[in-house]
């Protein structure tokens, strides 16, 4: 998996709660949403059409505390379904952050994102690079990348995928 994408933006507010703004808990508990069908759910609450709307490589530009309440998986697992490539937002859920790399979803923590992006923009993500260029308006900022061990595992698409590759190199 590479560490760049370039995608359409879709801008949300702050607190997204893992159990209803990102994943409706209520009828996933019910057993009316199937483990391989989250990402046709992700942000129905919010936005009913967003599954229909959104595009492979696809950016979500969130507030803060993205991904608060509990520590579902689920609504990671939606977004990535969704086709988005990656999340950007000005803070995360600690969960929610864990949640993202042990699954492959690439994330990014940068303060001000709201400021450059806005809903349309076009985005160029490197992860390595820790830059993000809003093609749209051509302006263009530095994070700091998350350290090469995390990068490893979301290159590998998640952490099952990256043990897997380190016991076959017999490093594990």
């Amino acid at each position: 998996m590479a560490l760049k994408f370039k995608g359409n933006v879709w801008v949300f507010g702050d607190n997204l709660d893992v159990d209803f703004e990102l994943s409706p808990f209520r009828m996933r508990d019910a057993g009316l949403i199937k483990p391989d069908e989250l990402g046709k759910w992700c942000m129905t609450n919010v936005d009913p059409d967003f599954p229909k709307k959104v595009k492979k490589g696809d950016i979500m530009v969130v507030g803060t505390n993205m991904g608060c309440g509990h520590d579902h998986s689920q609504a990671n697992i939606g977004i990535k379904q969704a086709g988005l490539s990656c999340v950007i937002a000005e803070s995360f859920d600690r969960n929610f952050f864990r949640n993202s790399i042990s699954i492959g979803l690439p994330i990014i923590e940068y303060p001000g994102i709201n400021k450059m992006a806005k809903e349309g923009d076009e985005l160029e993500v490197d992860l390595h690079a820790g830059s993000i260029k809003n093609i749209t308006t051509g302006k263009s900022v530095k994070f700091t990348p998350l350290p090469d061990f995390l990068l490893d595992i979301l290159e590998s698409n998640g952490i099952d995928a990256y043990t897997e590759k380190m016991m076959l190199q017999g490093k594990m």
